[in-house]
């Protein structure tokens, strides 16, 4: 049986966030998510899609000639096994790989490598708190992790900083704040990391800046 993914969309654009920000990088948008956050950008990912076979999608990636890859959603996991396959194999290619998860999934099968970014969800995203599974991180952290955390008030920011404290992330892996697109100002954010004295990085969503917040694939 051939291994196939549903793909929402795969496009060539700028790294918007993480510490890749700036860089030209292939996204592979995979269809569905488990989760509901109030300011997700990606909502046409919950249905949108079609069945891609992995070899469709590696040729689909070499096309652009760009070293570096993102895996996003939806939520990459959901197809968790497929997922891990290709991104073994992009590995294999000497890509550079990313994938973006909200971490409620088990992410122990993401092949040593590949860069996890994990999209911590607080209150005021209104997903359940419990929805990441801490457990497979406080004792596991790898070098390549990161998480980002976007923030819509001073409770999510000290929610997470609690969480991030509570699992020994901070200090361990890169963490990127951000704040909700037209919601947070960006010097009241600023001004939070500063005063914390926490390795917090201030982090913007950049795609958002070059072009229009609502534009697709970009």
């Amino acid at each position: 049986m051939t291994d196939t993914l549903r793909i929402c969309e795969i496009f060539h654009s700028i790294q918007g966030e993480s510490s890749f920000s700036g860089q030209p990088c292939v996204f592979v948008r995979m269809s569905g998510c488990n989760l509901r956050c109030r300011w997700c950008d990606t909502t046409y990912a919950y249905q949108d899609g079609s069945p891609w076979t992995l070899d469709d999608i590696l040729s689909r990636v070499a096309d652009f000639q760009c070293p570096l890859v993102e895996l996003t959603g939806g939520e990459p996991m959901m197809q968790r096994a497929s997922a891990c396959r290709l991104m073994t194999q992009l590995l294999e290619r000497e890509y550079c790989v990313l994938i973006e998860t909200n971490g409620s999934l088990p992410l122990d099968d993401v092949p040593r490598g590949v860069h996890r970014i994990i999209d911590l969800k607080p209150p005021g995203s209104h997903v359940p708190h419990d929805s990441v599974l801490w457990s497979q991180f406080a004792k596991s952290w790898r070098d390549e992790d990161e998480i980002k955390c976007v923030v819509s008030s001073r409770d999510d920011f000290d929610w997470c900083v609690d969480k991030l404290k509570t699992y020994d992330a901070m200090g361990r892996v890169i963490v990127h704040f951000s704040p909700v697109w037209g919601e947070l100002s960006m010097p009241e954010l600023a001004r939070w990391i500063c005063q914390s004295r926490l390795p917090i990085r201030f982090n913007l969503q950049i795609q958002k800046v070059i072009w229009d917040p609502a534009a697709r694939g970009v």
